[in-house]
């Protein structure tokens, strides 16, 4: 008997990979720039224009879509189910890095530039991304606003990673500051993938020094072309005046690359 079921259990499975059951394949595969559902942090770049006209291609397949405003230091919002007078963000731009609730699957951002059309756009840093360097830091932060509330050394420093398009120039990096005292220090730097803490291997693309003018400072950046491949981007920022250096948004910009 056992002989037989042995024999038999053979057969089944001999049948089953000669014919595979129906649907027991593999799930289909994303369309290729297809989002998650859940949401997603991405740059639009299609045409600019009102939210429900620039995502329409995408209507019925998210919920939200929030934009930072590094100028007035907020999110600003838009959800197709709210009325008028409760949407915040009227406009998308290309360029723009929004955060999108994907509700449905095949979301596909659209894009109005060919895939040989360079992109030109900025990324908006607020202030609660910094994180301190130091585990001793002391330090005040608001979704707009990131000050030290110590002169002490270990409250000085603080990192926020950036993200930015593969391949793109960055041209330029604005920061907003307060700087009543002491010195507002700002740097976008890039390193490779491998490097722990070597500071040898940290290089610098753009700086914003307090002491070099007023806010908001625009400075220009050192020509680099992003390889995510290859490097991680980040920026640092020194506040050495306790409260009276205060760091608010910060944006980058770039050029180049191209559109997917």
């Amino acid at each position: 008997m056992a002989s037989r079921l042995r024999a038999l259990a053979l057969f089944i499975a001999l049948l089953a990979a000669v014919y595979p059951v129906a649907g027991s394949g593999r799930a289909a595969r994303a369309a290729p720039g297809e989002l998650p559902l859940g949401w997603n942090n991405v740059a639009y770049f299609g045409v600019a224009g009102p939210p429900s006209e620039a995502l329409s291609a995408i209507a019925g397949k998210y919920d939200v879509v929030y934009r930072w405003n590094a100028v007035l230091q907020q999110y600003e919002l838009y959800a197709p189910e709210l009325p008028a007078f409760a949407n915040t963000l009227t406009q998308l731009r290309p360029g723009d890095v929004i955060w999108l609730n994907v509700t449905a699957p095949g979301a596909v951002l659209p894009t109005s530039q060919s895939s040989a059309g360079p992109l030109v756009g900025t990324v908006s840093i607020p202030a609660s991304a910094f994180v301190p360097a130091s585990d001793l830091a002391l330090y005040e932060k608001s979704f707009n606003e990131l000050y030290p509330v110590t002169t002490d050394p270990s409250s000085q420093r603080f990192y926020a990673p950036v993200f930015l398009p593969d391949g793109v120039v960055v041209t330029s990096m604005k920061a907003y500051f307060v700087a009543t005292s002491g010195e507002v220090a700002l740097r976008l730097d890039f390193t490779p993938l491998a490097n722990g803490s070597a500071a040898a291997q940290v290089y610098k693309l753009a700086e914003v020094l307090s002491s070099a003018g007023p806010s908001p400072q625009t400075a220009p950046a050192y020509p680099h072309v992003v390889d995510n491949a290859a490097n991680v981007y980040f920026l640092v920022v020194d506040l050495t005046g306790g409260p009276a250096t205060r760091l608010r948004g910060v944006t980058i910009s770039y050029s180049g690359g191209q559109a997917q």
